[in-house]
Formats: C-alpha cells, structure tokens, sequence
C-alpha cells in the first residue's frame, strides 16, 4: 500500500514537473520573441507596410508587450495604432492566457526542483525518461498535423481551441490596424521559437535523466 500511494505521489510530482517545463517554454518564447522584435521589423519589412519608423514600430510592440504581460497594466493605449473594442477585448484575453502562464511557472517550480533534486536519489529514473521522451514527441507530432493542414488552418484551429465561441481575435486592419505589424508569419516563428525551447527542454531531460540512470 505504501508503494502504490509513493508511485501515485511520484507520477503526480512528475505530471506538475512536465506543467512547469511547459509554462516555462510559454514564457521564454514570449521573452524572446519579445527581445528579437526589432529584427522581425526588418526580415518582414514592417516599416514598408505601416509606412512608419522602425522605432515608431518598436515602441508600440514595446507597449503592447507590456501590457500582455505585467500583471499590474490593465490598460492598453498604443499611440500609434488604434484599437477597437474587439480589438481590446482579443488582447485581453490573451493577456489572461500569458498571466496563467505566469503563475502556473511559479506555483510548479518550487515543486519541480525540489521533485528533480530528489528524484535522482530514488530508483524511478526510468519513469522521468520516458516522460520526457514523451514530452519530446508530443509537439512533433503538433508539428507533423500542422505541415499537413498548412500553419494558415492550423493558425486558426489555435485560435478556435483557445477562444471558442469568440471570433474577436480576426483582426481587420481597419479597425484595429496593430495586426499589420503583426503578420502570420511572425506567429509562425513564435511557434517555431516554441517548438525549438521546448524541444530543447524535454531532450535535455530525457539525456539528464538516461544519463544519471547510467551513474
């Protein structure tokens, strides 16, 4: 009965494990993406298309940026692009979505290092390197249905996953002319960041933990 009750304990750490690596993946693409900005102005030829200054665009990413991410900003005025109330309402949401990342990191990672930390003394190594290979196979596969269905398709099966019943988040340039600098494929490199952090978080694992098993 007491195996059974540290085997439930141990795949319950391990699954919150997994929650921590993938809300930390969320929020280094969300840093990086952030950070590398300026050089997607000029690989996607943003000033042409808005007719602004780069610095122009980047100050407004900037506030955008901000404002989906400080937990404290709950009001979004970009000086440069107007915004409808759709517009406001879309960004709003995803804001909430970036905020559960947030907290879903720092509520699991105490948990995870301190399940990592010790799971290396106990003899269920086997258990972490096949969730980790796991892990690793999962957004292969993501990947794999997305060539097959073109980014465009799945692009928009995220979206109806994500906000279902709310079609807020199709733009029109019109009415909230920010998406000109926001182009798909700018999100198509967002999700390729993605796959490449958590890609390189999961291997990394599954090698830590093959090769303390070896020790």
């Amino acid at each position: 009965m007491v195996n059974t009750k540290m085997s439930v304990k141990t795949r319950a750490c391990f699954a919150i494990t997994l929650l921590c690596f993938l809300a930390l993946a969320i929020v280094l693409t969300i840093a990086i993406a952030w950070l590398i900005y300026p050089l997607e102005i000029r690989w996607l030829n943003l000033d042409s298309v808005v007719k602004m200054a780069p610095d122009t665009i980047w100050h407004n990413f900037n506030i955008l940026l901000n404002y989906l991410t400080n937990p404290f900003h709950w009001t979004l005025n970009m000086p440069d692009f107007q915004s409808s109330a759709d517009g406001l309402h879309h960004f709003e949401a995803v804001k909430k979505l970036f905020h559960l990342a947030q907290g879903v990191f720092l509520v699991t990672l105490p948990i995870a290092w301190v399940f990592l930390k010790t799971i290396l003394q106990t003899r269920t190594k086997s258990l972490l390197s096949r969730g980790f290979a796991s892990m690793a196979l999962t957004p292969v596969i993501v990947a794999g249905f997305a060539g097959i269905i073109g980014f465009s398709q799945f692009f928009v099966l995220f979206h109806q996953i994500l906000f279902p019943g709310d079609s807020t988040w199709l733009f029109h340039p019109a009415r909230d002319p920010i998406i000109m600098i926001l182009p798909e494929r700018y999100f198509l490199h967002c999700f390729i960041l993605f796959f490449i952090i958590y890609e390189t978080l999961a291997i990394g694992g599954y090698i830590w933990t093959r090769k303390n098993q070896l020790i």
